[in-house]
């Protein structure tokens, strides 16, 4: 089983920081439900790197 997801997103009106939020404290929400846990599910802050190049971009997908 792997640990990470990649994303790949585009900037609009709403900041990815907020997207992410709801992302996963939804899945964790979720997750905590189906398993009968609770508390934190992610170790850590999720990381994030703008891609500002053709090459780099390419590279990712």
């Amino acid at each position: 089983m792997t640990n990470h997801v990649h994303l790949l997103l585009r900037t609009g009106k709403v900041p990815i920081a907020s997207v992410m939020r709801r992302l996963l404290t939804g899945y964790a929400v979720k997750f905590n439900r189906k398993h009968n846990r609770h508390g934190h599910l992610f170790q850590n802050r999720y990381k994030s790197i703008l891609c500002e190049e053709d090459a780099y971009l390419i590279q990712l997908v």
